[in-house]
């Protein structure tokens, strides 16, 4: 039913057109225009209503609603009835069609996509990286340092690892390395917060000769570029109680025998720290930063120096340029510093080119994806259901249009691409693509909105625009 609020809601936007010497007609033989000719007014209306708009509505809408005889209430009435019941029937129909049918392909699709990317290699950026080394908190401390000066002049050399000690708990083997200072027992305990596992694997490695993870020789384990200076400590701090004290029960070993091992395990492992608190003296004396550069992607860098590097304006940025040198690397905090502005500039361009390059391995590694799980489905549906073999090759051509006419920004949105391909390429009879993209978008745009709520913000959407389909704007 026609009232007047309805109809003066369309005077603004008449007045607006007719400003613009412009007017809307319906298509002809469209049900808006079958609509409209069930709402015709006599044009002597706006003469009788001397200009009143008001008035003028009033009248249209009295004769609009005038109950007709033949259809037991108004031809407008009627006709709407007639309308809205076939459309609520088709577009309840493509609804469903495009929920039920086409969203689990497009699903699907998006899935498969999805988790082939995924196992594609991560960045080449991605696998830059600095490791800011703080060494073991022991060796911080003064007295500790002063007990291993003791063993600087200790040549380094391999020791056979032939001991067979009992095992031990991690409480036992904490108790072991207790040394009695309270400084030192605490630095311990920092440094064992790190990695707590480090001593039962030396116990097992070195005391026991268990099968391990990483089997090194003894020497290997010590000057290890890694893990080197974590075994020396732990090694140093197990030998050094051990070779204070009577041999563990069950110990199977000649005593003499056994005490020189646990001696040499000792001094060996203390030489090798000696010299680690050497070199970082050196290192922090003269403005070593980087320690080493491992792989071509990892910068290990000295704590205390890195805090000044990075308050003297310096970045992690820096530091991968200066890596991409190869051996060539700068290691110096005053060289480091000096070419700041040509290591920032190197990594940006190399950066931009890796970034740009990969932007196009992935642009095309999705449209491949996309093929491939695109036709898989094709072929299940084949396997299935016989006698669609010429569907499938209309299919596959409207695809390969689809697919030419994906630009590099269109992969932004997977989820968007794969529906608009599904529904381009396999249901492109339908309406399915307005619908579910109208869904998509009503839910981006509304994140709290749940399905149903934007199924039918989509619906009143994809209405809107069938009704519009039927209209035309002409000059007058």
């Amino acid at each position: 039913m026609l009232n007047q609020n309805t109809l003066m809601s369309a005077v603004a936007l008449a007045e607006r057109l007719e400003a613009q010497r412009m007017s809307v007609y319906p298509v002809t033989g469209s049900p808006l225009d079958a609509l409209g000719l069930a709402t015709r007014s006599d044009p002597s209306l706006l003469e009788a209503a001397g200009g009143d708009t008001n008035m003028f509505v009033a009248k249209i809408a009295t004769m609009a609603n005038k109950t007709q005889e033949v259809y037991g209430t108004s031809h407008h009435n009627a006709t709407m009835d007639e309308v809205a019941g076939c459309a609520i029937k088709h577009v309840r129909n493509h609804l469903n069609f495009a929920k039920s049918v086409v969203m689990p392909v497009v699903n699907d699709l998006f899935t498969r996509v999805q988790n082939s990317l995924a196992e594609i290699n991560a960045s080449a950026l991605l696998g830059m990286e600095v490791d800011v080394m703080s060494e073991p908190a022991p060796l911080e401390n003064a007295q500790f340092q002063a007990a291993l000066r003791k063993f600087e002049s200790v040549q380094l050399e391999d020791l056979p690892m032939t001991l067979n000690l009992p095992d031990q708990t991690d409480a036992e083997l904490r108790e072991l390395i207790s040394t009695g200072s309270t400084t030192i027992d605490a630095a311990v305990a920092e440094w064992l917060s790190k990695d707590e596992s480090i001593l039962q694997y030396i116990w097992s490695h070195v005391f026991q000769q268990r099968p391990v993870d990483r089997p090194q020789s003894f020497q290997a384990l010590i000057t290890d570029r890694v893990y080197g200076v974590n075994n020396a400590m732990a090694i140093y701090l197990i030998a050094r109680k051990l070779s204070d004290s009577k041999p563990l029960s069950g110990t199977p070993m000649n005593l003499g025998a056994y005490k020189q091992l646990i001696v040499e395990f000792r001094n060996q492992a203390a030489a090798q720290l000696s010299r680690t608190v050497d070199k970082i003296e050196r290192s922090v004396k003269n403005g070593i930063l980087v320690r080493d550069v491992i792989g071509g992607t990892k910068t290990v860098v000295y704590d205390p120096l890195y805090r000044k590097f990075l308050e003297a304006g310096g970045s992690n940025e820096m530091l991968f340029a200066n890596a991409l040198r190869g051996n060539g690397f700068l290691v110096s905090l005053k060289d480091l510093t000096a070419e700041k502005q040509t290591l920032a500039d190197k990594w940006a361009l190399h950066a931009g080119l890796v970034k740009t390059a990969e932007a196009n391995k992935r642009f095309n590694k999705t449209k491949e994806f996309i093929e491939l799980h695109f036709n898989s489905q094709l072929q299940e549906i084949a396997a299935s259901d016989e006698g669609v073999e010429n569907n499938i090759g209309s299919v596959r051509r409207l695809f390969d249009l689809v697919l030419n006419s994906i630009r590099s920004e269109d992969i932004d949105d997977l989820y968007t691409l794969c529906l608009k391909v599904v529904c381009r390429a396999r249901f492109y009879k339908t309406d399915a693509e307005k619908i579910l993209l109208g869904i998509e978008r009503a839910g981006r745009e509304n994140p709290n909105l749940s399905v149903r709520e934007a199924a039918t913000i989509s619906t009143i959407n994809y209405v809107a625009d069938w009704v519009a389909g039927m209209m035309r704007v002409t000059s007058i």
